[in-house]
Formats: structure tokens, C-alpha cells, sequence
């Protein structure tokens, strides 16, 4: 899991150099959807990706996916 996390935060860091900020947002945000999926439907969760229960991980990630998703276009603000 924690590999997914890596692999998602390095692709966001490369959008932002190579395409732009907003859609390196976007690509933090379609991490953390994923994040909540696998948290979601995961049977025994790895310790590193557990903060306390199910529904409250669930809730955070995907309540930070739509942040970040409509506050992507912000980012040409600048």
C-alpha cells in the first residue's frame, strides 16, 4: 500500500514540473479516491494506512479528493 502512496505523490510532483499545477492537483485527488476505494474494500488493512476506522479514512480521503478536484482550477490563480 504504502508503494501506492509513493508511486502516486512522485507522478503528482512530475505533473507539476512537466504539465502544471492544477493537474498535478488533479492527480492528488485521483489518489486519494483510490486510497479510499482500496481502504474501502480492503479486508485487513496494513497498519501503515490505518489513522483509526474504516469509515472515518474513508470519509477523510474522499472529503480530500473533491477538495482537492474543485480546487484544482485555482492554481492558474497564481
Amino acid at each position: 500500500m504504502l508503494w501506492l502512496v509513493v508511486v502516486g505523490v512522485a507522478t503528482s510532483s512530475l505533473a507539476a514540473v512537466l504539465i502544471d499545477v492544477p493537474t498535478a492537483t488533479l492527480v492528488l485527488a485521483a489518489l486519494c479516491a483510490v486510497l479510499a476505494v482500496v481502504r474501502w474494500t480492503a479486508r485487513r488493512p496494513p497498519e501503515t494506512f490505518r489513522a483509526r476506522s474504516t469509515p472515518f479514512d474513508v470519509t477523510v480521503l474522499v472529503v480530500a479528493a473533491v477538495a482537492l478536484a474543485v480546487l484544482s482550477p485555482a492554481g492558474n490563480l497564481v
